[in-house]
């Protein structure tokens, strides 16, 4: 029997040509999958409260599963991928805050982009809202399996280092700071080659600094030259930055991916017609859309405005210029009044000089400016102090002709001002208030 083990064994490897294969994914133009990711996260958030540390409770779970189209490639795996999403879905628990999210049914298809600057993603629909494009653009990234792959040929037991950028794609970080993620095979059968990536990686993301522990099991079918599934476990330490609160959680993530061999309807080639062919993006593609739970106001803004506070009168929202806290900018739903009717500007003047802590030293703007919507806008800028800090603050009175009214509040450090330019303005004249319903039809 022991002989007969050994013959066994033997003949295996033989077949196999010694269990040698080429662990590489050749990405073209084309390749059509299904794929399905799922997450579940536990941990903290870490918040001061009455000057002491903090750790609030909180845990997660997303779904999503969705039919790709490869649309262009590079060396490194696919450059442009065309998605239509049949689930994405976040529920939340932190410090017993419940939240749900769902991809809207008008935004289903999106693109997913490689650039210098990273990935993005974007739906040629229109406009994602801030919580559509996490969404979308949070969950792991199918593109990135090629790249934690060797593209050489291995057998059982070698090892080999996760390039860089492939390290940086899959722990969906900004920048990477250092990588020391090895990967490893573990096991090889003639159908399917078992491989392991571990280690540690710090990077950037969103401005604050994040370093991240991972074990990760991925299948390679050998037949079809693919990744078809990845069990992803990830401890995650995370700083706290100007659009997040600092964390440490630990989230399992786990994915398959089939490749198809038909074209799904929902990605022909009347579907790609709307995606850009050069990859290049229309303006309203990359803005994000914000619509006030109340229905007074909305507005479509850049994407270096994050939201990072809510009221039921109040959206707070910081600009971060390449991670940076350059501004942070405050809307206020006001009282509406009778149509035509605007509160005055000396009444509006009043109310910025009771601003707490708020003391003005010197007024460089003042005055009426004109607006895209036909709006009445006022403006006033000033240089001062806030709570003892030397800051300009820009204070607005937006009011529209049905007796809306929006006040929005700009504050920027005297050294970030040059950095916010006309960004501030350039928000502000987005928004938009309700249009009236349209009259019933005479019979």
């Amino acid at each position: 029997m022991r002989w007969l083990g050994i013959f066994a064994a033997s003949a295996f490897v033989t077949a196999t040509g010694f269990g040698q294969v080429n662990l590489t994914e050749e990405a073209k133009v084309g390749d059509l999958f299904r794929v399905e990711v799922t997450l579940t996260l536990q941990g903290n958030l870490k918040v001061e409260r009455n000057g002491k540390p903090e750790a609030l409770p909180m845990n997660a779970t997303a779904a999503h599963a969705f039919v790709e189209r490869v649309e262009a490639v590079d060396a490194r795996g696919p450059t442009l991928a065309v998605r239509h999403y049949e689930t994405a879905k976040s529920a939340g628990d932190s410090a017993g805050e419940r939240t749900q999210r769902d991809l809207g049914a008008d935004r289903r298809l999106v693109v997913s982009q490689r650039a210098a600057a990273g990935v993005l993603h974007f739906s040629p629909d229109g406009p994602l809202s801030r919580e559509e494009l996490e969404l979308v653009g949070e969950h792991f990234d199918p593109a990135a399996l090629a790249g934690l792959l060797p593209r050489k040929v291995v057998q059982l037991n070698d090892t080999w280092a996760v390039a860089p950028d492939a390290a940086q794609r899959a722990c969906q970080l900004e920048g990477l700071i250092k990588s020391d993620l090895v990967g490893k095979v573990t096991a090889v059968t003639p159908e399917a080659v078992t491989f392991s990536i571990s280690g540690t990686a710090e990077g950037i993301d969103n401005g604050a600094q994040a370093k991240l522990t991972v074990a990760a099991v991925g299948t390679f079918d050998v037949a079809a030259k693919r990744v078809t599934a990845l069990k992803w476990e990830q401890a995650d330490e995370r700083a706290q930055g100007a659009a997040s609160p600092a964390s440490e959680v630990k989230a399992t993530i786990a994915l398959t991916r089939k490749p198809l061999a038909e074209e799904p309807k929902v990605l022909d080639i009347a579907a790609r017609a709307k995606v850009p062919a050069d990859g290049k993006t229309t303006g309203l593609m990359t803005m994000l859309r914000y619509a006030d739970p109340e229905g007074r106001f909305q507005f479509v803004y850049p994407r270096d405005w994050h939201v990072v506070g809510r009221t039921k009168d109040h959206l707070v929202l910081r600009l971060l210029d390449r991670g940076e806290f350059t501004a942070q900018a405050t809307l206020t739903a006001m009282k509406k009044l009778d149509a035509g009717a605007a509160l005055p500007i000396d009444e509006f003047k009043k109310l910025i000089a009771a601003v707490p802590g708020w003391i003005p030293e010197a007024i460089t703007e003042d005055g009426v400016v004109p607006t895209d919507a036909g709006s009445r806008l006022y403006r006033l800028t000033a240089q001062g102090k806030q709570d003892g800090v030397a800051v300009q603050q820009t204070f607005y009175h937006l009011a529209g002709a049905r007796g809306e009214q929006v006040a929005v509040t700009v504050l920027a450090r005297a050294d970030k001002v040059a950095k916010v330019g006309t960004r501030d303005l350039s928000l502000v004249n987005a928004v938009e208030f309700p249009k009236p319903a349209a009259a019933p039809a005479k019979p």
